[in-house]
């Protein structure tokens, strides 16, 4: 059963408590599991990214900020039945400011951030008891971004540690603009049989670039979202959204029609 959850936010926990709003889970990052899961002792939980600001290519690998036993108490707290996690970054010592990932260590050769995601990955793979899904980034002239938003990289990495892939597509729109080609190009030369959830959201413009905003949807959004779904075999669904509490639920209620009709197509 495909399933439609939110990112934990206090907007969405204030919809939750005044049950205006209906989840199957809420998706959590690593440093408010632990408020989260006491807030809601038996909601179901995704955990995406156990730490912030770390890099599967850090030289120390696991044990840079025990990223290791931090993940799996993490994971545990959750009781996530996967964990997903970004496939960065292009140097070893990454930071989160001015709206993105900066590189805050040199540029890694792409050889070298190749060879240390799979290695991080299949270590991580043997240290936890679930499947793990790698996110595709959006890219930014940071010197963070640099490799890992190239679908021969995703597909590379995706095909020597047999993990799954979290396609999110606002991050596959400002990478397609990034590169200069179109968002359906884009996604065509990912591995969509391999996609088991899918983030949605709306870019938006800074700088003439287009940015991952978190904004709410629009037509076009939806439009490719049901493409999407179409070509794959997702578990989840995530709106990553928390602006207005009246879009939520107008996306949410829309996001469970298009789910529900995807499903009974499906069995038909």
């Amino acid at each position: 059963m495909l399933r439609l959850g939110m990112t934990d936010c206090p907007l969405v926990r204030q919809l939750l408590d005044s049950q205006q709003l209906e989840l199957d889970y809420l998706e959590v990052h690593g440093p408010y599991v632990s408020a989260a899961r006491q807030a809601y002792p038996e909601m179901p939980m995704l955990l995406h990214n156990a730490l912030y600001q770390w890099s599967l290519t850090h030289c120390d690998g696991l044990e840079h900020k025990d990223a290791a036993n931090i993940t799996r108490q993490r994971l545990a707290l959750s009781r996530s039945p996967w964990y997903s996690l970004h496939l960065g970054f292009s140097a070893e010592e990454v930071d989160f400011y001015d709206e993105a990932m900066q590189a805050v260590s040199a540029l890694q050769p792409r050889a070298q951030v190749l060879e240390r995601c799979i290695s991080r990955l299949q270590e991580l793979k043997e240290l936890l008891p679930v499947p793990i899904l790698i996110e595709n980034l959006d890219y930014n002239p940071t010197q963070a971004y640099e490799y890992v938003c190239e679908p021969d990289f995703i597909q590379e990495v995706i095909h020597e540690t047999g993990t799954w892939l979290l396609l999110d597509l606002a991050h596959a729109r400002v990478t397609a603009h990034a590169f200069g080609i179109s968002v359906e190009n884009y996604i065509d030369q990912l591995p969509l049989e391999k996609v088991r959830q899918i983030h949605l959201n709306r870019p938006g413009w800074r700088d003439n670039r287009l940015v991952d905003a978190h904004l709410a949807l629009g037509e076009d959004d939806y439009l490719l979202f049901e493409k999407i779904l179409e070509r794959c075999q997702p578990w989840a669904v995530t709106l990553e959204y928390n602006q207005d509490p009246d879009q939520i639920l107008l996306q949410t209620t829309r996001l469970r029609e298009m789910i529900n009709k995807h499903s009974s197509d499906s069995t038909q």
